[in-house]
This record gives C-alpha cells, structure tokens and sequence, in this order.
C-alpha cells in the first residue's frame, strides 16, 4: 500500500473529500437529504427564489448537474417552482418549500450536535483560500500560464492573500 505522504495534492484532496462526503451523508440519511441538497435549500432560503442558472453559478456547478438535482429534489418536496409574477419578474424560478425549510433545520441540528469530519476553522480557512485562489487563477492567467498558486514554495495555499469566506 502506498504511503499517503507520497499522494500528489489533487489524490489527497480528492480522497478527503470523498471521505468527507461521505460521513456527512451518511448522518444527513437519517434526516432524508445529502449535503448537495443541503448546500442548495441554505442558498435559496439565504437568498429567496432565483433562476436555475443562477444558482447554478452561486453553487459553482453546471446548470445540467443542478436541472437532474432540482428535479429529484421537487420529488421529494424540498424545492417548488414559483411563479414569474410571484418573483416579479419572468423566466422559470426555484424556492425552498416548507418542507424543505423544516428538513434544512433538522440537518443544521445534526450538523450541531456532531463535528464535521474534524475540519476546523484553519482547515476550512486554508481550503476557501485554496479554492479562490484555484478560481482567481483561473479567470485571471493566459492560456498556458503556470497559476500564481504554485509558488516556488510548492505552498498552493501561500499564494491567495484574500480573506476567507464568511461561515
């Protein structure tokens, strides 16, 4: 078996993430949601109904991979469709239901009540930081361009100076 001091970062991130994923569901099972669909009722009942493609963008994944989500989960009752006079304005709109808003507090009391796979607040704050400077870089560099994260210190989390995410 292979030392995991070995794994190249994108092994190591990608196998934490699995590992965490799948601890969180495996709690949120018991309350009838996973962590994506709790991910999408926080943003829509933080910010009220919006488009599909909006959340989309908001949940940095693409609007096909959220439409088969979204459908599921006004199966299930999570979210509903509303009305284009409802929002005031036109076009297809997604709101998190009552049942929705109930099953969302469940799922905050079960995420109170047990740790997050141990991810502290220096964990979390060197993964947002992570995470933008991935998406800085992104936006920001010519095609071919090495990212401004992989600094001679081999640090990718030493390259972003932007302040973490709020909560």
């Amino acid at each position: 078996m292979q030392n995991e001091g070995d794994w190249e970062p994108v092994r190591l991130l990608s196998t934490a993430a699995r590992l965490v994923r799948r601890e969180v569901d495996n709690k949120l099972r018991a309350v009838g949601l996973t962590q994506e669909r709790v991910t999408v009722l926080r943003v829509l009942l933080a910010e009220g109904p919006m488009r599909r493609a909006e959340l989309a963008r908001r949940l940095r994944v693409t609007a096909q991979t959220l439409g088969t989500a979204l459908v599921s989960m006004a199966a299930q009752g999570l979210v509903e469709e509303v009305s284009a006079e409802t929002v005031g304005r036109s076009g297809r709109w997604m709101a998190i239901s009552e049942r929705g808003q109930k099953l969302l507090a469940d799922a905050e009391n079960l995420e109170q009540d047990n740790s997050t796979a141990g991810i502290g607040p220096e964990l979390r704050s060197e993964l947002i930081t992570l995470i933008r400077g991935l998406e800085h870089g992104k936006q920001q560099r010519p095609s071919g361009t090495p990212p401004a994260a992989a600094r001679q210190d081999g640090n990718p989390l030493s390259a972003a100076s932007e302040p973490p995410l709020p909560g």
